[in-house]
């Protein structure tokens, strides 16, 4: 089996691939029960799938058998499956047999959607195959497990450059985290240091602050967390409009669809090449609060959370 993605957050949703392999079987056909399902941090468990499923034994090779024949119809596997089957060392130890049985095999797959107030750590693929008596196993059941997680800011304490923001694991198990610290030069040119690290379960961890943008990523780098303000809301603007500017040095702003243009004074295109996604609202003058109001207004520029 292969979990996609093996990270995620509450709310999200998991695809689970189980590949049911019925090339060994020789003479008779097989109608067994197969369960899937999921087991959380608490062994609750939500099962997906309870069903018989009917295979068919392998044709018996023959001299006469035209080398074109074709004997199954064609698997198109997505790669993030194949590229799992490589992670992982019980995966490495089947991968041959594997790889060899996904073409004669048969493939299903199941999406788990992690409750909002799910618990979160490691949640496990229950996959068995029951047929007179006896349950058969997923062969890569040691790594068939996908975690759920959550990292939070605390707090934040001192000013300016001797500032420290507290995180948090929130989750009874090991969570990879990534730093990235941004300076911005004189030029506009931003710069990048990161580091990266795993968080102990529970564990709450200082970081110390000296530049003006530090954001936090975990869940494999999809969530974003800044470190230097609290629930901050940004604003960026909108990337379906195009930005012209005209050789009399006035600047304009025209939507796809239609002929209609905006104009912006030089307090409102100072906004919009400001709002690049990382402006923070509450940087803003009273004055860009009010340009903002009615560029919001015309839907040009938009807030956002990371």
């Amino acid at each position: 089996m292969s979990i996609f993605p093996k990270r995620t957050i509450p709310g999200k949703t998991v695809t689970i691939h189980w590949n049911f392999n019925t090339s060994h079987l020789d003479g008779a056909h097989l109608y067994p029960l197969v369960k899937i399902g999921i087991k959380d941090p608490k062994n609750n468990i939500t099962m997906l799938f309870e069903e018989h499923v009917i295979a068919f034994p392998d044709q018996k090779k023959s001299k006469k058998e035209s080398l074109q024949k074709l004997k199954y119809l064609n698997k198109n596997i997505p790669l993030l499956v194949l590229a799992d089957y490589l992670e992982g060392p019980c995966k490495r130890e089947k991968l041959v047999e594997i790889l060899t049985n996904i073409q004669a095999g048969r493939h299903y797959y199941f999406t788990y959607t992690i409750p909002h107030d799910a618990p979160l750590g490691k949640y496990s693929l229950i996959s068995e195959v029951h047929n007179n008596g006896n349950v058969k196993y997923s062969k890569t059941r040691l790594d068939d497990h996908f975690w759920v997680e959550k990292i939070s800011l605390v707090t934040v304490t001192g000013k300016g450059k001797d500032r420290t923001a507290v995180i948090r694991n929130h989750s009874e198990e090991r969570t990879p985290v990534k730093i990235v610290r941004c300076s911005i030069d004189l030029n506009g040119h931003m710069e990048s240091e990161m580091e990266a690290f795993e968080m102990n379960p529970k564990d709450t961890k200082p970081i110390s602050i000296s530049e003006e943008k530090v954001f936090l990523l975990y869940n494999e780098e999809r969530e974003t967390v800044t470190l230097t303000e609290e629930e901050p809301i940004y604003l960026v603007k909108n990337h379906e409009i195009l930005s012209i500017s005209k050789k009399n040095g006035l600047d304009c702003l025209m939507e796809k669809d239609n002929d209609e243009a905006y104009w912006l004074s030089p307090e409102a295109k100072d906004l919009w090449d400001k709002s690049d996604g990382l402006l923070s609202k509450n940087s803003l003058s009273e004055k860009e609060k009010e340009v903002l109001k009615e560029m919001e207004e015309q839907g040009l520029i938009k807030q956002t959370r990371l």
